[in-house]
This record gives C-alpha cells, sequence and structure tokens, in this order.
C-alpha cells in the first residue's frame, strides 16, 4: 500500500511536470499603462510566463469591446516578453501576424511582420500598410525561428478564452491566462461599420 502510495506521488509529479513544461508562474508587478483605449484582454498583472506553443495567438472580437462595430483599421500592435535568466531564449526575432478567423482558428492572413522582442517592456509592430480587419481577427506572435517557442511570452493569471496556442497551426488550446497583446485601432469605414456608426449617433 504505502509503495503504491509512492508510485502514485511520482506519476504525479511526473505528469504535473510534463503539463506544465513551456511556462511558469512569475512574481511581477502590474505594468504602467498610458494606452487605455487599446484593445486588449488582459488584465496588467502578469502572472504566466510561457514558451509553449509555436503560435501563440489572441483571438479579437470587436463586438467584446464596442457592440456592433464591426471591422477595424490596425496600425500598430502591442507584445510583452520576459527574458528568465533559467530559460534563455535562443532568439529575440518573432513574426508578429494578423489573421482574420473566427474563435476556432486564424483563417486568412493579413499581414506578417518582423520584430525584435525585449525583455518586460513594450514591443510594437508597426505595419507598413494599415490592416483592415473584420470584426473576428487574430494577432499572433509566430516563433518559428525558435527551437523552442522564444521569445516567451507573458499573461495573465485567469483567461477570457480569447488567447490560444498550437504547434500546428491546425489544432488551437486555450492558454490559461490572457497574453499581453493589443491593438491600436480605429473605425474601418465599411459598410457593417457606416451602419454601426449611425446605430450609435
Amino acid at each position: 500500500m504505502i509503495m503504491n502510495m509512492k508510485m502514485f506521488v511520482l506519476i504525479f509529479v511526473v505528469l504535473a511536470q510534463a503539463a506544465f513544461a513551456g511556462q511558469i508562474s512569475v512574481d511581477l508587478d502590474p505594468v504602467q499603462r498610458t494606452d487605455t483605449d487599446w484593445f486588449r484582454y488582459d488584465d496588467g498583472t502578469p502572472y504566466w510566463l510561457t514558451w509553449e506553443g509555436k503560435y501563440r495567438g489572441v483571438w479579437f472580437n470587436t463586438e467584446d469591446f464596442i457592440p456592433g462595430m464591426g471591422g477595424m483599421l490596425v496600425d500598430v500592435s502591442e507584445f510583452w516578453f520576459y527574458h528568465h535568466a533559467s530559460y534563455p531564449w535562443d532568439t529575440s526575432d518573432v513574426y508578429i501576424e494578423i489573421w482574420n478567423g473566427d474563435a476556432m482558428a486564424p483563417v486568412t492572413q493579413l499581414n506578417q511582420t518582423l520584430i525584435t522582442a525585449v525583455h518586460y517592456a513594450p514591443v510594437y509592430a508597426t505595419y507598413s500598410a494599415t490592416v483592415e480587419t473584420e470584426a473576428n481577427f487574430w494577432v499572433l506572435a509566430n516563433t518559428e525561428m525558435s527551437a523552442g517557442g522564444w521569445p516567451a511570452s507573458i499573461s495573465d493569471e485567469f483567461p477570457w478564452g480569447h488567447s490560444f496556442r498550437s504547434d500546428d497551426f491546425t489544432i488551437w488550446e486555450p492558454w490559461i491566462g490572457d497574453y499581453f497583446t493589443a491593438v491600436a485601432w480605429y473605425w474601418a469605414l465599411s459598410g457593417t461599420t457606416w451602419g454601426s456608426l449611425k446605430a450609435a449617433f
């Protein structure tokens, strides 16, 4: 009986380590932001550090922020990364991508921009041309240049159901928090948006 209990504890520890491979909890002060009008789902308090998933993305639904909004125009997005001394990056370069797509997965790529991540500070992907999205779109970090998912992303503790990770770009699994990813926006003057504006005013 004692041997069975020891074996159970050992199996539990191994499974727990496997479940949390590629992520650790961090104890950091909330980030200070002045750009409060950006769209984001995170609460500003880092809790997780992760390099899990070759692709880590946030699915945005504009109606979560402005009911009836429809599509939008994006010219810059913001990302936060963290370089933990015990888990060094093999590269700081990462592709930032915008895709149209619903809660299931990204579907149509709209833009890919290369940025260089820095430690625990906002990094901005500024697009050479403004990107017009649908009401549902994804902004993601594509870490395919890395052998292990670097640079590492940070997220908060509790998810809104908008942050996902994938290794094959086919199966997207929900993340346990919200990645620190945000977009600066303005109205896309499509027919849908004009209808939203008329309804609002």
